[in-house]
């Protein structure tokens, strides 16, 4: 556990105010500053610049105060455990809405047979590390870009991320379509900060492509009524392959071919840095490659 100057830092990088964290801690604002510059002292960094009336932390100070707020949530729930060991064991993740579709349901059959209490929250990308960030989630399921050297992670799968369209769409007719032929149709994607919006983006500026193109875009925030959408032959969309797997078994929709093929995308469990409970991440992002 890390001494009470570290606790005392990381409540200055949130309230950046002397006075509030001084009122926070019922100490005096002397301590808190005798405390801040002792800790910058002993590390050998600054971590806050003071130019009156402002209070910045500098970029080494917000990573303390990131690896700080990781270490307490960790040593909380240990400290939890180690008190209760006979209380209902706990999970919380989260998971972005594509992988809510066909990957969290297969974590959570796992899961059941050592927790009396999981925890799924569906999000976007983005909130999905928030939580991490803020120790309200586990872990997350995540098929969004994210900064790596922030987060250990283990990549569960790498899955086709194709364009669908219904099954009697003219365009699912031919072998190979381009992007000049999909930009003939309504385009159905997800909302900002989901990360089959990133990557779709990113898709479509590598073929020289924005979305502006489509004569019409319809943003829907849920994959279960994008699929509706295909079945009724509004557009077009690009989806993982596994959420639409169903129906194109059934062959009521169909993927179309671009001629650079499909991007396979990883999809990633995703936990804080150096967490205590990394070894059972790895462990049920191995089992999940293996289902």
């Amino acid at each position: 556990m890390l001494d009470a100057r570290y606790h005392t830092f990381y409540v200055l990088s949130q309230t950046k105010s002397y006075t509030q964290t001084a009122h926070k801690l019922f100490i005096t604002q002397p301590a808190v500053s005798q405390q801040i510059k002792g800790l910058e002292a002993e590390l050998d960094v600054q971590l806050v610049r003071y130019q009156r009336p402002r209070l910045t932390i500098t970029p080494a100070g917000v990573e303390l105060a990131a690896f700080i707020q990781r270490v307490q949530v960790q040593a909380d729930k240990l400290v939890g455990e180690l008190r209760h060991p006979q209380a209902p064991q706990q999970v919380t993740f989260s998971t972005t809405l594509s992988l809510s579709e066909f990957l969290a349901p297969q974590l959570i059959q796992r899961l059941q047979a050592a927790y009396r209490q999981i925890r799924c929250q569906v999000t976007n990308t983005q909130a999905a590390l928030t939580a991490i960030d803020e120790g309200t989630s586990d872990f997350a399921l995540i098929e969004g870009n994210f900064d790596k050297s922030r987060y250990d992670y283990e990549i569960v799968r790498q899955e086709p991320f194709v364009a669908v369209v219904a099954a009697d769409q003219p365009l699912a007719q031919q072998q190979t379509v381009d992007w000049a032929d999909l930009t003939t149709l309504p385009l159905i994607v997800r909302e900002e900060g989901s990360g089959s919006r990133e990557i779709l983006v990113n898709l479509a500026q590598a073929a020289n492509v924005t979305l502006a193109e489509f004569p019409q875009l319809l943003t829907v925030n849920n994959p279960a009524a994008i699929r509706q959408l295909l079945l009724r032959g509004v557009g077009v969309s690009f989806l993982y392959r596994s959420v639409v797997a169903d129906e194109l078994a059934a062959g009521t929709l169909k993927v179309l071919h671009l001629p650079a093929g499909h991007l396979r995308h990883d999809l990633d469990l995703v936990y804080a840095r150096d967490s205590f409970y990394a070894a059972d991440y790895r462990q049920w992002a191995r089992e999940l490659r293996e289902m």
